[in-house]
């Protein structure tokens, strides 16, 4: 990442005409009032929820925001800017952060950052220094009542109300005195500009580099975190940080009794020499960490992909509010320490709806529904801690549906859930027509390993993708008797007859021969027949344009089957003899 510098001042003092001689010696500047403007755009969130929260009233004829009338609603109401503040800060934040990455990937050494409210609201203390532009506060009141056209009590009220200039000159690294002519203001800036350069390289912008022909360009110097190892998603988080991006270096964060499979996986992984293992436990105080790894981190980190939670939905209660709810305050905590944090992201479920039916939202979380377990619950908790960082964190929530093999390959790590079933009726050798625990006709929300990573590693490279919350699903789901009946049909196995009513699942489970379905959490066999939809309009509109989209479940059937099939004939030949004939083989004692 480049040096980053503020650039602030009081009311204008005329911090605006040193950014502009800062332009014209070629320098890199992102403007934050211009960012806070494209974050209230027609069709970005933010301006959503202004409308929620302060009534249609706020916008003008064309549907964008009135900025005049609301700074009238918010000035004399604290409660109401404190609202507007936790809306519009956490966008402004990560949008500013991904701009000042693109002028790193742009080539800038430095870049100045233009914020009127910088030390007000205490950000330049994660900047590397500050330029204050300071003015007599006569000069000031002349240059306020011109540009603003205010009368004289009104102009002195605007000054009186700004932080005063002196407690902005005491945390300066340099001051700029603006009270004279432009000439003199030149004269300062020119020692102020060779005194940057003799400490952090040049101004001036290098040229561009060229773009890459498959998308945009990697950001510069990026320090990824990637919690969660040994899950397959982590690993594969981890593997596409390192192919995706030749300059980033990535921490695997792993618990001790995993350390040496996860140093076993980057000796393998191309660029794996950019990729080192911290020993930690996402649910211990600072990660479990020593203080100087801590800190280490928090002086590197510009991205964080936190993975790391109980999946599987049969697990006790307290082990999944421990990690799934107390690690990922740990990881927030540890985001918050970040100076140059650009993203957290978040990776939550779609199945923290619970038990709620119909079309759920990205934007909607609680609805006071139940939940069908703790799994569910306790990562409904945790994406309510994650919202919550939002309000200071750029923080992006990713809802995937329930994750199965890669689409190419069918790889997979985990045979629970959904692939229970798919184990039983793919290696079918006795023909046996298993009932499904239930009617089987709402749509089962299969999505692909490889799309839920590519599209999450595209959304937490996304500036837009900053303070929202996305669905990675399949936007036409298949129903769950139709997804068994064509993994019976590639499989040339017996397709799935019958269904058990929900509430005889658990006295037939427990019969010879249909036993076997106990394997399978009883939690999704609950589930099974739970008519809901995830609309996903935040992630298509982002994602389009990319290439991304998540490929149809009888595209790539053929692919989970064969390699359920291939697992299913190594675990056998293991064995050495068959299942009991009074049984379905199951590949995976």
């Amino acid at each position: 990442m480049p040096t980053v510098i503020g650039l602030t001042g009081g009311i204008a003092s005329g911090k605006s005409a040193v950014a502009a001689l800062l332009r014209e010696r070629g320098a890199a500047i992102v403007d934050a009032d211009v960012v806070a403007r494209q974050v209230v755009e027609p069709g970005q969130p933010a301006l959503d929820e202004i409308r929620a929260r302060f009534g249609d009233e706020v916008l003008d004829g064309d549907g964008r925001l009135d900025r005049k009338r609301l700074g009238e609603r918010v000035f004399a109401d604290p409660a109401a800017r404190a609202a507007l503040n936790a809306i519009t800060h956490p966008r402004i934040a990560a949008a500013s952060q991904a701009e000042i990455a693109r002028h790193g990937a742009r080539g800038a050494h430095v870049v100045f950052y233009e914020a009127a409210l910088l030390i007000e609201n205490g950000l330049h203390r994660g900047l590397d220094a500050t330029i204050v532009v300071a003015a007599p506060p006569e000069t000031q009141l002349v240059r306020l009542r011109a540009r603003d056209g205010l009368d004289e009590a009104a102009a002195r009220a605007r000054l009186a109300a700004q932080l005063p200039l002196a407690d902005k000159v005491a945390v300066a690294t340099w001051v700029i005195d603006n009270g004279g002519d432009l000439d003199r203001t030149r004269a300062q800036l020119d020692a102020v500009c060779a005194d940057i350069e003799a400490r952090f390289g040049p101004i001036a912008t290098s040229p561009a580099r060229r773009a890459s022909a498959t998308g945009p360009l990697p950001l510069p110097d990026e320090r990824i975190l990637v919690t969660g190892y040994p899950a397959f998603t982590a690993r594969r988080m981890t593997a596409k940080a390192l192919a995706a991006d030749p300059r980033a270096q990535v921490f695997v964060l792993s618990r001790a009794k995993f350390a040496d499979d996860a140093a076993a996986m980057l000796r393998e992984l191309p660029g794996g020499e950019r990729a080192r293992v911290i020993v930690g436990d996402v649910c211990d105080m600072d990660l479990g960490l020593s203080t100087t790894e801590y800190r280490a981190l928090t002086e590197q980190l510009t991205t964080i992909h936190h993975l790391a939670g109980i999946y599987y939905q049969g697990v006790d209660a307290a082990t999944a509010r421990r990690v799934n709810v107390t690690g990922t305050r740990g990881v927030i905590d540890l985001a918050r320490e970040c100076g140059r944090l650009r993203r957290l992201v978040h990776w939550s479920t779609a199945q923290v709806s619970g038990k709620r039916k119909g079309v759920i939202l990205e934007d909607e979380l609680d609805e006071h529904q139940g939940f069908h377990n703790v799994y569910e619950e306790t990562k409904f908790e945790a994406e309510r801690l994650a919202r919550e960082a939002m309000r200071h964190l750029p923080v992006t929530i990713l809802r995937p549906g329930i994750i199965v093999g890669d689409s190419h390959t069918g790889e997979i790590d985990k045979f629970d859930g959904p692939y229970y079933l798919m184990v039983l009726i793919a290696t079918n050798a006795l023909a046996v027509h298993l009932p499904l625990p239930g009617r089987g006709t709402a749509p089962l929300h299969l999505v692909p390993i490889d799309y839920v990573i590519d599209a999450g590693w595209q959304l937490g490279n996304d500036p837009r993708a900053a303070g929202r919350t996305l669905h990675l699903v399949d936007p036409q789901p298949l129903p769950a008797r139709r997804i068994y009946e064509l993994v019976a049909e590639h499989s040339h196995t017996a397709a799935p007859r019958g269904f058990i009513p929900r509430q005889l699942v658990k006295n037939v489970l427990r019969t010879p021969g249909i036993q076997r379905l106990a394997r399978g959490p009883l939690s999704f066999l609950e589930a099974f027949d739970h008519q809901v939809f995830y609309n996903a309009r935040g992630a298509h509109e982002l994602l389009d344009g990319t290439g991304l989209s998540c490929p149809p479940f009888d595209r790539y059937v053929d692919k989970l089957v064969a390699y359920v099939r291939q697992v299913h004939a190594q675990r056998k030949g293991k064995a050495g003899a068959a299942a009991p004939d009074d049984d379905v083989f199951d590949p995976f004692d």
